[in-house]
């Protein structure tokens, strides 16, 4: 068999003080829809994890690592999974977390669809900053085995980053300024971005210096730097002077650091030293990362070259729109932080919104008019929000911070000698205070260059309590200079809210300061704390003269007592073991994870409800527990694991056996609005010695059962006396054994030859391959199995059953039946068995399975302590599958099937060879479907297909084909978009653009949707009202047109053909041609769903996709469009059929629906189906060696 197909399920394995979580793992509080594609995702590790969406749903762990236990949880709505070897280094903080957060991962573009390399950054050791170091995911095993750190080092994760005038110039009193002469003049402006387009009229001449940083070319083909460029220092000369940027005499220095799908962490960082290096004092950054607290390395960054250069960094909040999204590097304490109004002075409903994650920081600064902003469009960009050739209108907080970089570099002009520090003070005390907005969204208020340029007093710092702990006052002091010649007399008044509401008068400060000439002079305001929690306060301290104006931004979470609660967590068992410990506020939904061997969790927390969620894991057992807990001075929380009793699972069918797949999982969403800031503990596999403890009532809190059971294709049972059934059996080979074979069972140690010669006769036994001692299961050397194996064949054993697998690193089949036992305690308990008597071992093999089980249950509002999951067949859906084969007969073939119910999501990986006909039963209301791949080659995985999610009522009954013949274009169900939750077409109109992603090898089902493979050959032409407009010659029915403005009718032609390595058994579909014609409507700011029909056969086929010689072959043939189009009757004219490969066509007999194929004698027939709808779009499909003939 090919060993891509099985790689072998890890089971419930143990070493010293090491369990290990199974392979198909569990997700908790899953967000948006079902209908999210599977996916995986390669750790640094080397440890795959199966997603759907962005929610890990399963771990297959790397070749080698089978025994290492992982840890699956679920933080503030991320899903993590950290093998426990990457988790003593997370915890030491020598690599970063970021690496193991698999829905961050996914939202990055960094699963293995998108990206084949682990990118990472190391810094420390010898050398201060490595830039990015890919790993590829092939090797990402081996280089975690061997990798060797210097002291000091951290690995981090190459973060992907993204790209985040007339009447706003004015609305930030740009026009001001320049009548006092201040126009930024020969002040150099670093713009990081997507390089900018220097032939642009408003820019020529502008750029004095361009680095890319990218891996692709030089030239501004998204558009968005050039548009953030002449924000800066445009000079208008494309519009007459109307939309002229903000500083139109400073100097650019253009870095290339985002590409078409954004940039790495590295290139910014690299981007950044460059421009300081090069004479910045303004550094624009309308780009951000992930959600962070300021510690990351791209805001480490930011901290480290303002202090050591002056420069100032003015960067993007972000436009996720929630409170805490403040991003990286906007995070970063020495950034100004740039928020996004409207021109009307109202808050961007888009702005990422302070505080700053984890300590409670003020971000953003400051804010500036973001919003259909009209700047210089680079040639051939933004076509669908275009003003004009030259201008388009764009909104994002990527848009406000360009006129805050602008208004920085007027005052660098003003006061060439000033830091970037205090550029960004005056900045944010001279902003205008907007009404009815929180501080954490506009920060001191919207930018207001003219007050900037033109006050002689200006404040120093902002009053960033941040989280303040315990009853004693604290302080934040502010310091007014004055650069004029006589004092000024400031009036000073704080204007504080509570969030919720409540008592505001906890701050205090001074009436009145006088600022001396030429002078300084500070004011102090203190926060008055109480033992208990006072709650989160946003406002500004005003400061008032002639003629001047201040705002200072202010923001304290005065949280009270800080408490120590210490969560005891020992063992069950008292053996070796290790406990995640989750805590999670009551009131905010907020969370904080523990790993921990000590038998002890501690988290520093205020005054107040929590939960505690967790898993102690030991040699025996595993302990789920949630306890509530209150915290009011330092707390203890003793989990008394002997109090757990065990979680059952079962199902009416004596022959079913729990496998691998699915998990267990207690989820905690304390407002019940979704995953946010959702906590979850998960652990995968069935409920074997897993004990539960909790009892008290919680809202927003389940126990959840995900399972997969099937008749298992081996079980292995001991015999008589004290016999017992292994849990876990498996063999990813084919086995040459009779269905019951009973033998005597020896141990044969590790496989080695003394432990063989010392077993005495061989003749007629079962082979025990064991490790020499269980404190150290220590791989014994693959050779040494595969050679003891071939040793005891000859010997006249009859099978093995092995502990070990012998074909991790040689893919072939071991020399002679070999079953893998991998739970210890199976095992440890035959050798006790056979240290009283002599033991029979019966092994029971099957072919495969002809039914599956897919069941989910919850138990809501409580975690009991001990619980039984017990389902019951006739109360379930059922679908009868076919599984046509399309690989050499027998083959083991790769399927997952994902299940999500009741907030879980389980991918569970399914024994199987091909053709099949399976009934699954699944629990109603589950939404499920299967993933299957047609087969393997050099390349990988081809023609892989997936199941339109179905969810079934009690009793209903469905029927599925999957990989059945004819494979031909496929226009059905599209994708969802996980940016704005619509579909995406097939084939659609956005604008000017027609976008195209076809597949041309999808088989016959409707019910199915198949992945594009890029692999595929051809060519794709397209052409308006009979003209070419388009064309690729590299790949078939993909790709992004540019079209002529207007609607018109179109003729689409696609030829594909697929590499030799990936035709099918029997060798389908090499070929295949769709040709359409269609009337599309003029194009607009929506995705539009172009009205190509779909040809859809339904062929009595055999398994095989085959038919039988001799005779005629009759089915259904229809076409309708493809889903999203507008609708019309459509028909399908023609079909025609060829027995040598299109060198010559007859008709087929068409009525209605009916087709009837002549007979012919065996070979293949290919297809030839025309259709068309009374609108007159038309399709022409034709298919070589559509099926077989025997």
């Amino acid at each position: 068999m090919d060993r891509k197909l099985c790689a072998v399920l890890t089971a419930a394995l143990t070493a010293v003080g090491l369990v290990v979580s199974p392979v198909a793992g569990v997700a908790g509080l899953r967000p948006g829809n079902t209908t999210d594609s599977l996916g995986v995702v390669t750790l640094i590790t080397g440890d795959q994890v199966q997603v759907r969406g962005d929610r890990a749903a399963g771990v297959r762990m790397a070749k080698g690592r089978e025994r290492v236990r992982v840890w699956q949880y679920q933080l503030n709505g991320h899903d993590y999974v950290v093998p426990d070897d990457a988790m003593r280094q997370v915890n030491a903080n020598t690599l970063d977390k970021r690496l193991f957060d698999v829905t961050g991962l996914v939202q990055q573009g960094y699963d293995d669809a998108n990206e084949p390399d682990v990118p990472t950054i190391v810094t420390g050791g010898a050398n201060r900053h490595s830039g990015g170091v890919d790993i590829p995911k092939r090797e990402a095993a081996k280089a975690w085995r061997t990798a060797k750190r210097a002291a000091g080092q951290k690995v981090w994760l190459n973060g992907k980053v993204t790209a985040t005038l007339d009447q706003s110039v004015k609305q930030v009193g740009a026009p001001q300024a320049w009548q006092q002469g201040l126009r930024a003049d020969g002040v150099k402006v670093a713009v990081l971005d997507t390089g900018i387009d220097a032939n642009h009229p408003d820019l020529k001449s502008k750029v004095d210096a361009s680095r890319n940083f990218t891996d692709e070319d030089d030239r501004d083909s998204i558009g968005h730097g050039t548009h953030v460029a002449s924000t800066i220092a445009g000079t208008g000369a494309a519009s007459g002077g109307r939309y002229t940027g903000v500083a139109p005499g400073a100097r650019l220095l253009s870095g290339k650091v985002l590409g078409q799908y954004g940039g790495y962490e590295s290139w910014i960082i690299d981007g950044m030293r460059w421009a300081v290096d090069n004479g910045a004092k303004v550094v624009n950054m309308s780009l951000g990362g992930g959600v962070t607290d300021g510690s990351d390395l791209m805001s480490q960054t930011v901290n480290e070259l303002s202090e050591s250069t002056g420069a100032l960094f003015v960067i993007a909040a972000g436009n996720s729109g929630a409170p805490e999204s403040i991003g990286s590097p906007g995070a970063a304490d020495r950034a100004l932080t740039v928020g996004n109004v409207t021109k009307s002075d109202e808050l961007s409903t888009s702005s990422s919104q302070g505080p700053r994650a984890g300590d409670y920081g003020i971000k953003p600064e400051i804010s500036a008019p973001g919003t259909d902003i009209v700047a210089a469009r680079a040639d051939g960009t933004f076509t669908e929000v275009s003003v004009n050739e030259r201008y388009a209108r764009l909104s994002g907080t990527s848009m406000a911070t360009p006129h805050v970089a602008g208004a920085a570099a007027i005052l660098a002009g003003q006061h060439p000698q000033w830091t970037g520090e205090q550029l960004k003070n005056t900045l944010i005390g001279s902003a205008k205070r907007l009404p009815g907005i929180d501080t954490h969204a506009q920060g001191s208020g919207r930018l207001d260059i003219a007050r900037g340029v033109s006050q002689q007093v200006r404040a120093e710092g902002v009053l960033a309590f941040g989280n303040v702990w315990g009853k004693q006052d604290t302080t934040r002091k502010v310091t007014y200079v004055n650069d004029g010649p006589k004092p000024v007399q400031l009036s000073l008044s704080l204007d504080v809210q509570k969030k919720y509401g409540g008592q505001t008068n906890l701050f205090t400060t001074d009436r009145t300061v006088t600022v001396p000439a030429n002078g300084t002079a500070s004011v102090a305001v203190a926060a008055r704390a109480g033992e208990r929690p006072a709650g989160e306060f946003r406002g500004v301290l005003r400061a008032q003269a002639d003629n001047v104006v201040l705002t200072t931004p202010l923001t304290a979470n005065l949280k009270g007592n800080k408490n120590t609660l210490k969560v005891k967590v020992p063992s069950r068992a008292g053996d070796p073991y290790a406990a995640l410990v989750i805590v999670q506020n009551e009131g905010t939904g907020v969370s904080d994870a523990v790993v921990t061997q000590s038998g002890e969790a501690s988290f520093e927390l205020p005054t107040g409800k929590y939960r505690a969620l967790g898993e102690i894991v030991d040699q025996s057992a595993v302990t789920m527990f949630a306890l509530p807990v209150e915290v009011s001075g330092n707390t203890e929380l003793a989990v008394d694991t002997q109090q757990g009793r065990k979680v059952t699972a079962g199902i009416d069918d004596p022959e079913a056996r729990p496998q691998l797949g699915g998990g267990t999982g207690i989820l905690s969403d304390v407002d019940e609005q979704g995953p946010r800031f959702g906590a979850a503990v998960l652990w995968g596999g069935p409920p074997e010695n897993l004990y539960t403890l909790g009892g008290q009532r919680m809202r927003g809190l389940s126990l959840n059962s995900s399972l997969y059971w099937t008749y298992p294709w081996v079980r292995i049972n001991a015999n008589g006396d004290g016999g017992f059934e292994f849990r876990d059996a498996y063999a990813p080979w084919d086995l040459d054994l009779p269905e019951h074979l009973t033998a005597r069972v020896v141990d044969i140690g590790e496989a080695d030859a003394d432990s063989i010669a010392k077993a005495g006769d061989l003749t007629g036994t079962i082979a025990l391959i064991t490790p020499k001692d269980w404190n150290n299961t220590v791989y014994p050397p693959e050779s040494q199995l595969r050679s003891g194996i071939e040793l005891v064949k000859s010997k006249g054993a009859r099978a093995v059953v092995s502990f070990f697998n012998p074909a991790i690193e040689d893919q072939t089949p071991p020399a002679m039946n070999t079953v893998l036992a991998f739970h210890r305690l199976d095992v440890m308990g035959l050798q006790n068995l056979m240290k009283q008597r002599s033991v029979e071992l019966t092994l029971t093999t099957r072919p495969t399975s002809p039914v599956a089980y897919f069941l989910s249950d919850s138990v809501r509002g409580v975690v009991p302590t001990g619980h039984d999951f017990r389902y019951r067949k006739d109360s379930l859906g059922r679908i009868d599958r076919q599984f046509n084969n399309t690989m050499r007969q027998g083959q083991y073939r790769y399927q997952v099937v994902s299940l999500a119910a009741n907030g879980l999501i389980a991918n569970m990986e399914v024994e199987t060879k091909w053709p099949q006909r399976r009934t699954d039963h699944v629990t109603p209301g589950a939404d499920v479907l299967v993933y299957s791949v047609a087969g393997f080659g050099p390349d990988g995985d081809f023609g892989a297909e997936t199941s339109l999610p179905v969810r079934l009522k009690p009793g209903e009954h469905r029927t599925s084909r999957q990989l059945t013949a004819p494979f031909g274009p496929e226009l059905t169900q599209p994708p969802v978009s996980r940016q704005d939750g619509k579909p995406i077409p097939y084939a659609y109109r956005f604008g000017d653009k027609i976008n195209l992603s076809v597949p041309m090898f999808a088989d016959s089902d409707p019910g199915n949707a198949s992945q594009f493979d890029r692999t595929n050959l051809g060519s794709t032409v397209l052409l308006k009202d009979g003209k070419e407009i388009g064309r690729r010659n590299d790949v078939p029915a993909l790709g992004e047109f540019a079209v002529p403005a207007g609607p018109g009718r179109f003729t689409l032609i696609a030829d594909a053909h697929r590499p030799q390595s990936q035709l099918l058994v029997p060798p389908l579909s090499p070929r295949t041609r769709a040709e359409w014609t269609f009337r599309a409507r003029e194009g607009t700011d929506q995705r539009a769903a172009l009205p190509l029909l779909d040809v859809h056969y339904d062929l009595p086929l055999d398994d095989n996709n085959t038919a039988v010689a001799g005779k005629p072959l009759s089915g259904k043939v229809s076409a309708a469009h493809q889903p999203g189009a507008r609708d019309s009757w459509a028909a399908v004219l023609s079909v025609e059929v060829s027995f040598d490969e299109g060198r010559t066509w007859q008709r087929a007999d068409v009525r209605g629906d009916r087709v009837t194929i002549p007979a012919s004698q065996a070979g293949f027939a290919s297809l030839k189906t025309t259709a068309r709808d009374i609108e007159g779009n038309s399709v022409t499909e034709t298919v070589i060696r559509a099926y077989a003939i025997k």
